[in-house]
C-alpha cells in the first residue's frame, strides 16, 4: 500500500514538473493565452446566438435529429440521404437526454475552439511552434469561424475531424511516430466524411502526398490499408442508406456532383459552374482573409493580411518552384506542394459545384492560408535577430500583438454579421411554435419553409410541390396540390416572403377564400412577411 502511494506521489511530482517547465516557455504561454481567447470569443458568440432562429440547412439537420430522437416519430422523413448521417445522429443525443438545441450550440463552441487547438498541433508538427502560434491567432479572430460558431451546421465539426485526421496522418504516416496514429487517421477521416461528404475529396491531396513521398510503394503500406479498412467499416451504415435511396453511391455521387456517368435516380444533380466560375474562391481571398468585401476582384482595396499573404505565398513556395525536380527526395518541398494541392483542389472543386460562393465551404483550407500569410515572420525574425539584441520571446509577443491589430476588421465584421443575421427568420420560428401549440401531432402543414417548420412545429410539413425530400417526385401545379388537400386534409398552410414560391401558390387564398383563411400574420416594418392560413373544410 505504501509502495503504491509512493508511485502515485512520484507521478504527481513528475506531472507538476512537466507542466511548470512547459508553461515557462514564452511560446507555450502565448499559445495557452490564444486558446483561452479562442474559447472566450466563441462563448461570446454563443451568448449572442443561443436563441437565434435556425436557417434552412440547420433545420434540415435538426429536424432529422428530432425525428431520430423519437420526438414525434410520425413526422414524415425529410432527411436527404446524400448527406453524411453523423451530425443529425450526434444532435439527436442532445434531444434524447433533454438538453436540446442549447447543448448542440455549446458543442459547436468546443468544436470551433478545437479547430484552433488541432491546427496548432498540425502546424507545429509540420513546421514549428512560432508559426503554429501565429496561425492560432488568425483562426481565433477569423470572421468565418466567429460567425459560424453561431450556426448549427456541419462545417465546424467536420473541419475539426478533418484537421484531426490530417494531424494523425502526418504524425503517423509522414513522421512515422507510431502505427496507432495511422489507425486514428482512418477513424477520424471516417467521422469527417460521415459529417460532411464534401471532404471525401480531401483524400486526393493525401494520396498525392503519399505518392511523392514513396511513389508507388505507398500502395504496399500495410498500416494505410488497415486505416482504409477502419474507414470502410465505420462507413457501412452511410453506404447502405445511400444505396437504398440512390443506388451505387460511387456512380451516384460522380453523376450528381461531378456530372460524370449516370445516376439510377435520374436526377439532374447540382448546378455545376461555368469554367469562369472555377476561380471564385481564389478571387474571394481578400474577403476570406480580411473581411474586405470591396477587395473581391481588386488589389487596390486595403486588405493588409491579404497583401502579406501575397508576399508570404511567393516566399513560402519559392523553394518548391526552383527545386521541383527534387520533390521525391525533399520533405520540405513535399510539404509545401501538399499544402498547395490541399488549397487548390478545395477551391477549384467548390468553385465547380458551388458557384454561389459560401466561405464556410473552404474552412479546412484556412489554417494553411493563414500559415502562408504569417510565413514572412521567418524573415522578420532573422533580420531583427541579426540587427538587434531582441529576446526571441519578446519578438514573438510583439508580432502577435501587431497581428491582432491587423485582424481587428475580422473581429468587427464577425460581430456585425452575427448581430445582423441573428434575428433573421424569427417570424418562421414564431409561426412554427404557434402551429405546434394550435395543432395535433398528426396534423399536416403545407409550406415551402419545410425544414424550419418541421423542426419548430414538430408536424409533418409538405411543400407546395409535394416533395418533402429533394429526391421526391415534384408536382408544380395547382391541380395536384388541390387533390392532395382534398385527400389528406392539411390543417394549415403558410405563405412567406422568405421563400421563392410560384404565382399560383400566392393566388390560392384569393381563389379559395372560404377554404383558405388567414389566422396569423407576422410583419416587418408594418409589411406582412409570413402568413399562416387555416383550411376550413366545413
Amino acid at each position: 500500500m505504501e509502495e503504491n502511494n509512493n508511485v502515485l506521489t512520484d507521478r504527481k511530482t513528475k506531472l507538476k514538473f512537466l507542466l511548470s517547465s512547459w508553461i515557462k516557455k514564452d511560446s507555450n504561454k502565448l499559445f495557452l493565452l490564444i486558446l483561452v481567447l479562442a474559447f472566450i470569443v466563441r462563448l461570446w458568440i454563443f451568448f449572442k446566438t443561443m436563441n437565434q432562429p435556425i436557417w434552412w440547412d440547420e433545420a434540415d439537420y435538426l429536424s432529422a435529429a428530432k425525428r431520430w430522437a423519437g420526438i414525434n416519430p410520425n413526422v414524415i422523413d425529410i432527411w436527404y440521404y446524400r448527406r453524411g448521417l453523423f451530425w443529425p445522429l450526434f444532435n439527436s443525443l442532445f434531444f434524447i437526454f433533454g438538453i436540446d438545441e442549447i447543448g448542440i450550440r455549446i458543442a459547436l463552441v468546443l468544436f470551433s475552439t478545437g479547430i484552433v487547438f488541432v491546427s496548432y498541433l498540425l502546424i507545429k508538427e509540420m513546421f514549428d511552434k512560432k508559426l503554429a502560434t501565429l496561425v492560432g491567432i488568425c483562426l481565433t479572430f477569423s470572421w468565418i469561424f466567429m460567425f459560424f460558431t453561431g450556426r448549427t451546421l456541419s462545417n465546424l465539426p467536420s473541419t475539426f475531424f478533418l484537421l484531426t485526421s490530417l494531424f494523425f496522418f502526418y504524425k503517423g504516416y509522414v513522421l512515422q511516430k507510431g502505427n496507432k496514429f495511422i489507425y486514428l487517421f482512418g477513424l477520424f477521416f471516417a467521422l469527417t466524411c460521415l459529417t460532411r461528404m464534401q471532404y471525401l475529396l480531401s483524400a486526393i491531396p493525401m494520396i498525392i502526398f503519399a505518392f511523392i513521398k514513396e511513389r508507388h510503394r505507398f500502395l504496399l503500406n500495410k498500416q494505410l490499408w488497415i486505416a482504409i479498412g477502419i474507414f470502410a467499416v465505420i462507413f457501412i451504415p452511410q453506404f447502405y442508406m445511400h444505396w437504398q435511396h440512390f443506388g451505387n453511391p460511387v456512380t451516384d455521387l460522380a453523376k450528381f456532383y461531378l456530372g460524370v456517368g449516370s445516376s439510377q435516380t435520374g436526377e439532374v444533380g447540382v448546378k455545376l459552374a461555368k469554367t469562369s466560375d472555377l476561380f471564385l474562391y481564389f478571387n474571394n481571398l481578400p474577403y476570406i482573409l480580411d473581411a474586405n468585401q470591396k477587395g473581391y476582384y481588386t488589389l487596390f482595396a486595403f486588405s493588409p493580411l491579404y497583401f502579406i499573404f501575397i508576399f508570404g505565398f511567393l516566399l513560402f513556395f519559392f523553394d518548391t518552384i526552383i527545386g521541383f525536380d527534387k520533390i521525391f527526395n525533399n520533405l520540405e518541398i513535399q510539404k509545401r506542394f501538399f499544402i498547395l494541392s490541399w488549397i487548390s483542389i478545395s477551391f477549384l472543386f467548390m468553385g465547380y459545384i458551388a458557384p454561389h460562393l459560401e466561405q464556410r465551404y473552404i474552412m479546412e483550407t484556412l489554417p494553411f492560408l493563414f500559415l502562408i500569410a504569417v510565413y514572412p515572420y521567418i524573415l522578420l525574425e532573422k533580420f531583427f535577430a541579426g540587427k538587434f539584441k531582441i529576446r526571441e520571446g519578446t519578438f514573438l509577443w510583439t508580432i502577435s500583438f501587431l497581428l491582432i491589430l491587423i485582424l481587428i476588421p475580422n473581429i468587427i465584421f464577425g460581430n456585425n454579421l452575427t448581430e445582423l443575421k441573428k434575428t433573421s427568420n424569427f417570424e418562421v420560428k414564431d409561426a412554427g411554435l404557434w402551429i405546434k401549440q394550435n395543432s395535433n401531432p398528426d396534423d399536416i402543414i403545407m409550406s415551402d419553409s419545410l425544414p424550419q417548420l418541421t423542426y419548430y412545429s414538430e408536424r409533418s410539413v409538405y411543400p407546395f410541390n409535394l416533395a418533402p425530400r429533394r429526391d421526391s417526385v415534384r408536382h408544380n401545379n395547382e391541380s395536384d396540390f388541390m387533390d392532395f388537400v382534398e385527400t389528406n386534409k392539411p390543417k394549415y398552410m403558410t405563405l412567406t416572403a422568405f421563400e421563392r414560391q410560384e404565382d399560383w401558390v400566392f393566388a390560392l387564398p384569393q381563389k379559395y377564400p372560404e377554404l383558405i383563411v388567414p389566422v396569423q400574420v407576422y410583419k416587418q416594418n408594418e409589411q406582412p412577411v409570413f402568413v399562416v392560413y387555416e383550411f376550413k373544410y366545413d
